[in-house]
């Protein structure tokens, strides 16, 4: 009777284990499919490892390389000329841009060569007797001096004792104040260094104007300069004579570039250099902005993944065993929504959905 009871205890035991098993089991299994299904929905990508080519892009505004800003130089008034010193309007290079009324001042230096020419007329039997070597040259001289027109260049003495004495007669001093006024009259009359249109005026015709009036700025409308700015770590790739692309949102043109000048310091916040890049066009207008495209090498052996998955530790979140996964990553480059990276295996699962409050061991489910 003893063994009886002993033999149903046991069997009792090992059934109630038994189905004690099968009812935890599919418990455990139904949990674990819960925490499956409570995971959010989410893609992923595989990016592969590649050479992938690489274009640095930037905006800046044109400048015209030839620029004139025009002040007067002298004092009087402004008088008409045959074209109109408005903006807008083209000058070819050598054409009168303004003119300042010179007819007081060039009375003045018309008395100014006959007093030239008086005084060498005077001097001319002391040379004949003390430097007759040099007689016919002064004698000569003279006759070619016309107060109408530029004085021409002053004999070279033949002795010491010659050009002492004309030293002691003031001969030298009275031709370089002649020629000064000569080079005085021509800043009256303001010729295009270039060819350019007005861009701005200051001052019109019957204007009274003194030395350092502004009167207005011609720019050239052949080549202009576009300034933008390029980080150090590109630096490497680009020198002077790269070539470049540019566009402009607001006109459907493009124009071709080549950088003639690299910035000789760097921006301390931003770690920049400044680039110019030289262009021309009819449709250029100075003050336009211009977007720079500027082909540099590619690069090796890495991967390009959307901008925003990259966050600005540059970290990046993957996918194992249905959890996120935050990992490290080296961007080599920022390019548009593209960003050129290295660090991660190729075939990597890539989370390719933008998750707010993303954390490192969040439970997600692939949409697939």
């Amino acid at each position: 009777m003893k063994k009886l009871i002993i033999i149903a205890v046991s069997l009792a035991v090992v059934f109630g284990g038994v189905f004690a098993v099968k009812a935890f089991t599919p418990e455990k299994k139904t949990q674990d499919k819960e925490i499956v299904k409570k995971g959010m929905l989410v893609d992923v990508m595989y990016p592969e490892i590649g050479d992938i080519e690489y274009t640095y892009s930037a905006t800046g505004k044109i400048r015209a390389v030839d620029r004139f800003e025009i002040f007067a130089q002298v004092e009087g008034q402004l008088l008409p000329t045959s074209t109109r010193f408005k903006e807008g309007i083209t000058y070819k290079k050598g054409e009168i841009i303004l003119e300042v009324d010179q007819r007081e001042y060039n009375m003045s230096l018309l008395a100014q060569k006959s007093d030239f020419i008086t005084l060498i007329t005077s001097i001319l039997p002391d040379i004949k007797s003390d430097y007759p070597d040099s007689y016919s040259t002064w004698k000569n001289y003279v006759l070619e001096l016309d107060v109408n027109e530029s004085l021409v260049d002053i004999p070279e003495p033949k002795s010491e004792q010659e050009k002492f004495y004309l030293y002691g007669k003031g001969i030298y001093k009275n031709y370089y104040n002649v020629r000064s006024g000569e080079e005085k009259l021509l800043k009256y009359t303001i010729r295009a260094p270039f060819n350019g249109v007005v861009s701005s005026v200051s001052a019109e015709a019957g204007t009274a104007v003194r030395s350092g009036s502004e009167l207005g700025t011609l720019l050239s409308n052949e080549a202009y300069d576009l300034e933008i700015t390029i980080p150090l770590s590109s630096m490497g790739k680009i020198s002077v004579g790269t070539q470049a692309k540019l566009h402009s949102t607001e006109i459907d043109t493009e124009w071709t570039g080549k950088i003639v000048r690299i910035g000789g310091d760097i921006d301390e916040q931003s770690q920049s250099v400044k680039l110019f890049i030289r262009t021309s066009g009819k449709e250029l207008k100075e003050g336009m902005y211009l977007t720079a495209d500027i082909q540099q090498a590619p690069f090796l052996g890495t991967m390009s993944l959307p901008r925003k998955m990259i966050n600005d530790q540059d970290q990046l979140y993957t996918v194992d065993n249905n959890q996120l996964k935050q990992i490290q990553v080296e961007v080599l480059a920022r390019q548009g929504d593209i960003a050129i990276i290295k660090g991660i295996d190729e075939g990597t699962a890539v989370l390719s959905t933008v998750v707010k409050s993303a954390y490192d061991g969040m439970p997600v489910r692939l949409n697939q």
